[in-house]
């Protein structure tokens, strides 16, 4: 959906590097760019541009978004290579659609950051030394403080987002008749206030009967019109939805299969293996074994 915006989202980007200085990056909530990166340092385009070192980028990208996903909160983390990032969800009624990447900072009086150890961790991998060290002593030095005011300005962005798109301030431009449920504008939709319910009850018997009466349909108009707008029925939707929240609990989380089942309102476990295996091809165990092997 946010790609319907783009290029206001570009001039959002360019004022708040004016402002920070630091790295920007919008991103969809898939992890698909949606702007261009912008004013990426240096040192953190030596990885970038490196094959391999990339994976490992995008691989932080990732699990910050997972964990955004999650929360819907602001997460302030380290990336592989020991810098800063922040990442800041864009939420439309308790949906994620996107979310901001900033960062590339160093802390001010780093005690933990070791520049000679990244070093020593990249050798052989196409990386020069010397440039490394030279590219660190240009990066963004702020303390823990300024960073939690720049997160906090970002959500303060970010509903501004929300506004823009809920009175329709912005020019949209047109997408596809189907739309899948990341693309969804709810304020568009007739079964708009349902997608929020689905997002609100993830963790219990989502009623189908209730999710229509949310827009004021009966259960077979609701159907029908579900249907035409997400390309899905109404209990795949929220299947897929539970499976989705299923992956990332059993990637980034200990919980065990049971409670994890519990917590997505399948209280038989057998149950949720089932309709795991069903969605996924492989049984819930397997697909935490295999995401902690790629770790």
């Amino acid at each position: 959906m946010l790609k319907r915006y783009k290029s206001e989202l570009i001039k959002i980007q360019n004022e708040i590097i004016d402002v920070t200085k630091l790295a920007v990056l919008i991103v969809d909530r898939e992890g698909n760019y949606i702007t261009e990166k912008g004013n990426f340092s240096n040192f953190c385009n030596m990885f970038r541009n490196n094959k391999n070192l990339n994976l490992l980028c995008e691989k932080c990208d990732m699990h910050a978004l997972n964990k955004t996903f999650l929360t819907l909160k602001p997460y302030i983390y380290r990336c592989h290579s020991g810098l800063v990032d922040m990442i800041v969800p864009i939420l439309y009624d308790n949906e994620l659609l996107g979310a901001f990447i900033v960062g590339q900072i160093v802390l001010e009086d780093e005690k933990t950051f070791n520049i000679q150890q990244v070093m020593n961790d990249n050798l052989g991998k196409n990386v020069d030394g010397y440039k490394l060290e030279e590219n660190y002593k240009q990066l963004k030095r702020m303390t823990f403080s300024e960073i939690t005011s720049v997160a906090n300005l970002l959500s303060y962005t970010s509903s501004y987002i929300t506004q823009c798109i809920k009175s329709r301030k912005w020019s949209t431009h047109k997408i596809e008749n189907n739309v899948s449920d990341n693309r969804i504008c709810l304020n568009d939709l007739p079964i708009g206030a349902a997608i929020i319910y689905i997002n609100k009850n993830l963790n219990g018997n989502i009623s189908l009967a209730e999710a229509a009466a949310c827009c004021n349909m009966s259960v077979s108009q609701f159907t029908r019109a579900f249907k035409k707008e997400t390309g899905k029925t109404f209990i795949d939707f929220v299947t897929r939805k539970k499976i989705k929240q299923a992956k990332y609990l059993l990637k980034y989380t200990t919980k065990s299969i049971s409670e994890i089942s519990f917590e997505l309102g399948m209280e038989d476990s057998s149950y949720f293996t089932k309709v795991f295996k069903k969605y996924t091809g492989i049984r819930p165990k397997e697909f935490r074994d295999n995401a902690l092997k790629n770790q």
